[in-house]
């Protein structure tokens, strides 16, 4: 395991994708990028003992990593401004079979409008394989099923602006060591029988390619969170009972956001 990897001494999957690459390195999750999403990504990672590589976010993406996301985001059209900070209602369900289970409206009709409105935020992030790792199958107070994977509390005390979640995160990053690894440049995105099976790095001593058994979290269109304040204050009621700091995402979705629940 690499020293750059967060995370436990974890034998390596049983059952790994298939890949024909000799790689330098395995980790479980590649976050790219100190954006709100990735981050939020690693740090949950973390938590439940997966392997974690951070690294920066390049100023600009290779052609052939640019234009996997925009295959990935062709059709998003950004939703109309004024958006709240994301509260969801929910409580957790027990998880549904994969085979044979009721797809809910939203995967058909609603997946794509969900997605635009992940990548057009600050606290969006988008995945090369399909979100679930290590979430929690919940029901929102609108009968609609979301994956969700709690980070922690979010401080009642805390001034309710978007800045303040970003700021909640930056500290539980620091907490559990969340930092890019400024050494290493991301080359681009090694695609493998069809999917994303990890990433050429940079060092100061050559490439190094490190495979992502569980996939590679981007950040979203929008990464600035300074510019995206107004629009993105949390507007809680009192009565909505203690608050969570989670991603949030959809089953059978490759995108997710940060988001406060309640079960209030």
């Amino acid at each position: 395991m690499t020293k750059r990897a967060r995370g436990g001494e974890f034998p390596e999957p049983d059952d790994p994708p298939e890949s024909d690459l000799d790689w330098d390195e395995v980790v479980d999750v590649i976050c790219v990028g100190t954006d709100p999403g990735p981050t939020a990504q690693a740090i949950s990672s973390i938590q439940c003992g997966r392997r974690v590589l951070a690294v920066p976010r390049p100023e600009i993406f290779d052609t052939d990593t640019a234009a996997y996301v925009t295959e990935m985001t062709a059709d998003l059209e950004p939703p109309e401004p004024g958006r709240p900070f994301p509260l969801t209602r929910a409580r957790p369900t027990e998880a549904e079979p994969a085979r044979g289970r009721v797809i809910d409206t939203f995967v058909g009709a609603h997946l794509r409008d969900w997605a635009r409105h992940c990548w057009a935020t600050p606290f969006g992030v988008l995945y090369s394989d399909t979100f679930g790792i290590d979430t929690v199958a919940m029901r929102t107070h609108e009968g609609l099923r979301i994956e969700a994977a709690v980070l922690g509390d979010y401080p009642s005390a805390t001034e309710r602006s978007s800045r303040a979640v970003a700021d909640w995160l930056a500290a539980q990053a620091r907490e559990y060591d969340v930092q890019p690894d400024l050494d290493l440049t991301l080359q681009r995105l090694i695609i493998e029988y069809g999917r994303v099976a990890g990433a050429e790095l940079l060092t100061a001593s050559g490439p190094l390619l490190v495979r992502a058994c569980n996939g590679v979290a981007l950040p979203s269109g929008d990464g600035d969170t300074d510019s995206s304040d107004a629009d993105w204050a949390p507007r809680p009621d009192p009565d909505d009972g203690d608050l969570e700091v989670a991603i949030v995402g959809r089953p059978a979705g490759r995108f997710a956001r940060v988001e406060l629940l309640t079960s209030g």
